[in-house]
């Protein structure tokens, strides 16, 4: 016959590792409890930040979505912009790309001159540099003015 006392033995063991676990699971629940409280603070100031500023909000919402020629095709307007303040816009927006800051200039930089052979698009520059700007049609065929201290290329 089994000895009791060994019987014991065996019973014991699982009901403290049970205990153990529950007090892994408690002190987990607890830091989950925190980490919620700091997410909750940082949606209320994100909502603060895009209430005091909507359209920077809008168009980091816009942006956020995109694959990146769609996201840089929305950055590009009717007034010219260089590469390098489509980038800074893309990243202000929360627009993630993986390769890093230099990459994505490079991505936009090369997406802008292919988008610039478009008929959507024109390049021109903006103080000696490559810029692009959408096509805007005013009274038929007629351009919008180019910004100033800036020219069309052909």
């Amino acid at each position: 016959m089994v000895d009791n006392h060994y019987l014991h033995a065996l019973m014991c063991i699982p009901m403290e590792a049970i205990r153990e676990l529950q007090r892994v699971k408690d002190k987990l629940e607890s830091q989950l409890r925190v980490i919620q409280s700091e997410i909750d603070a940082i949606n209320k100031s994100i909502k603060v930040l895009e209430r005091d500023n909507p359209e920077e909000a809008v168009k980091g919402r816009e942006l956020r979505g995109l694959g990146i020629t769609d996201a840089i095709r929305r950055s590009i307007r009717s007034e010219l912009i260089t590469p390098l303040k489509v980038r800074d816009q893309l990243l202000q927006a929360g627009f993630s790309f993986p390769k890093g800051k230099l990459k994505l200039l490079n991505t936009v930089f090369s997406t802008m001159k292919r988008l610039a052979k478009t008929p959507e698009f024109e390049a021109g520059k903006v103080d000696g540099k490559f810029a692009v700007r959408r096509k805007a049609a005013l009274q038929g065929s007629s351009l919008l003015p180019l910004a100033e201290g800036a020219k069309a290329v052909q």
